[in-house]
């Protein structure tokens, strides 16, 4: 009996390694296709032609066009020059397609690497020079002699140039006296009462008496024995030059 021939072998299939390495690439070699894919995106950004407006400081609106391997800070130059401005004096404000949102940028970012519409040319405000404040001058005061409480007397210190009742508190304060009883009297013998609205300055004063309404029942009964001598020193002085006179 004849034997039948063997079958022919089947087609030689690609074994499962060379199968996983063609469908599963190394890391390394996607990352080398990444960044050649990266590359050859950026050399076409880069070597387009970008179209943009330009507003002037004036508000004059130009169209330009430069590459886009041109840095931001040369665009500043070249437009400064094309329009005889100052660069150290001026800036540029990028704002972006469609949105017209501010870009951020550094001067040495290409333009091509932007997404830039408008370019707004802008002169720089000048920062004010901070000023040294003023050195401050010592106010003017003197001493105020307070008489109260008809044989009592304190020294404050204030300044002649305020209207007196700018100085009532200080009073208050150094003579224990309520500000809502306290009456300011040129002396205690007349009892003339002072303008709070004038100053020591234009009264001419360095001495007052303080009334405390509450405390002392009148005017009369102010009157402070230091007052008391003083007018009998100076009455007895005139009786004095009269005496003299008549003789």
């Amino acid at each position: 009996r004849r034997m039948k021939a063997r079958a022919p072998p089947p087609p030689s299939q690609p074994s499962a390694a060379s199968r996983i390495h063609s469908e599963h690439k190394s890391p390394t070699e996607t990352a080398l296709i990444s960044d050649q894919s990266l590359v050859s995106m950026k050399e076409n950004m880069l070597n387009r032609s970008v179209d943009f407006t330009v507003i002037l400081p004036s508000g004059v609106e130009q169209r330009s066009t430069v590459q886009g391997s041109k840095a931001v800070m040369d665009l500043l130059v070249d437009l400064c020059s094309q329009y005889r401005l100052n660069p150290s004096q001026h800036s540029l404000e990028l704002k972006s397609t469609g949105t017209q949102q501010r870009l951020s940028y550094k001067p040495n970012t290409l333009i091509g690497a932007l997404d830039v519409e408008t370019v707004l040319l802008k002169e720089k405000v000048p920062e004010e020079k901070v000023k040294r404040p003023l050195p401050r001058v010592p106010e003017k005061s003197v001493r105020l002699v307070v008489n109260y409480l008809k044989t009592q007397k304190a020294v404050v210190r204030v300044s002649p140039e305020v209207p007196l009742h700018n100085i009532i508190p200080a009073i208050c304060e150094k003579c224990e006296v309520s500000q809502e009883h306290i009456v300011l009297l040129r002396d205690g013998i007349t009892g003339e009462e002072l303008e709070l609205t004038k100053s020591l300055e234009e009264l001419g004063i360095k001495e007052l008496y303080a009334w405390d309404r509450k405390r002392e029942p009148s005017r009369k009964t102010s009157v402070s024995s230091d007052a008391i001598e003083k007018e009998k020193t100076r009455l007895l002085g005139l009786f004095n030059a009269d005496t003299r006179s008549s003789k």
